[in-house]
């Protein structure tokens, strides 16, 4: 599922096309590590968007913890 995932991602960053939550928030994390805060900000979707999509993401494996926190909130990457 995850290369599905990325290689769908890859191919839309070459032709423009919109992504989608997952998408934007996997790119996101593979240009750089970051909470829930952090993305909510970075791709500009609600923080409650964010951490509900962040939560399937997880669940099916596609990120991880990096066990650090900053502030109250963890710190995320994807998972490879």
């Amino acid at each position: 599922m995850f290369k599905k995932m990325w290689d769908s991602l890859t191919r839309k960053r070459r032709t423009n096309q919109k992504l989608t939550r997952k998408e934007q928030i996997l790119a996101e994390l593979d240009r750089g590590v970051g909470t829930a805060k952090q993305l909510a900000d970075r791709t500009g979707l609600k923080l409650t968007i964010v951490r509900a999509t962040m939560t399937q993401l997880h669940k099916a494996g596609m990120i991880r913890d990096t066990g650090k926190n900053a502030g109250r909130e963890g710190v995320w990457e994807v998972a490879r």
